[in-house]
């Protein structure tokens, strides 16, 4: 077994030279949008609830993420939750369901403290997206995997019906194909939630939405077309929530 894995080390420098790139271009695109978010939650004893989550996103996007998860909270500062979202994307026209339509699956483990007027939390997201279209295997993958790790602050304004929340979320891919896992996104945040009353309450928030992604082309011949692509994205949240 030694001796097999000796051989199959010196072996690794030639397999991935093997996947030569022969050109490499880098793409950069900014733009804004804006996101309406309505979500609807139904709690039930021993620590269940249901959500319904419907959000809508603009140009240039065009694109809805309808959602329902199931969560679970065996104590107040520990959470679970599976989730899944059917995705529309309204920029992908509409002759072919397996193009403009897509399929996520989301597993979350949410841990969460109160101090005084503060409440901290940290997410852990395993992210599965699916898709049917066709592609090519060894440039894409049917299901990519994303670890989204978000940290979370929110203050109470004393004697307020109102909240500051500031969030920071990284994604990781975990399959990305070729060269190497990356971070894919970072997303700062900033809001101001006002909770009108027991059942409502509506948040105003601001994004920016770092992403980079790798778009890699395997010619015939083996060899790699390679394009980095980043995008700036400048976003506003309206999220309205109802809860009973």
């Amino acid at each position: 077994m030694k001796y097999f894995l000796l051989l199959f080390l010196s072996f690794l420098p030639v397999l991935v030279s093997a996947q030569e790139i022969v050109s490499e271009d880098t793409t950069s695109a900014q733009y804004a949008e804006a996101h309406i978010i309505a979500s609807f939650v139904k709690s039930f004893d021993h620590g269940l609830s249901l959500t319904f989550e419907e959000e809508i996103r603009t140009a240039p996007a065009h694109r809805s993420h309808t959602t329902l998860s199931l969560g679970y909270a065996p104590v107040k500062y520990l959470s679970f939750s599976a989730a899944y979202v059917l995705k529309l994307y309204g920029n992908q026209g509409w002759s072919d369901v397996n193009k403009f339509l897509r399929h996520r699956v989301n597993i979350d483990a949410t841990g969460q403290v109160s101090l005084g007027q503060w409440k901290l939390s940290l997410r852990e997201r395993l992210m599965m997206d699916a898709r049917a279209d066709e592609i090519d295997l060894r440039e894409k993958n049917r299901v990519d995997l994303v670890l989204r790790s978000r940290l979370q602050a929110q203050y109470s304004i004393p004697n307020q019906p109102l909240s500051l929340i500031a969030k920071m979320e990284i994604f990781n891919t975990l399959n990305a194909k070729c060269f190497g896992q990356y971070i894919s996104e970072l997303r700062p945040e900033l809001g101001l939630q006002w909770k009108v009353d027991k059942h409502h309450a509506l948040t105003l928030a601001y994004r920016y939405n770092y992403v980079y992604s790798r778009s890699v082309d395997i010619l015939d011949s083996g060899a790699v077309s390679l394009e980095h692509e980043y995008t700036h994205k400048h976003i506003i949240l309206l999220t309205y929530k109802f809860g009973w």
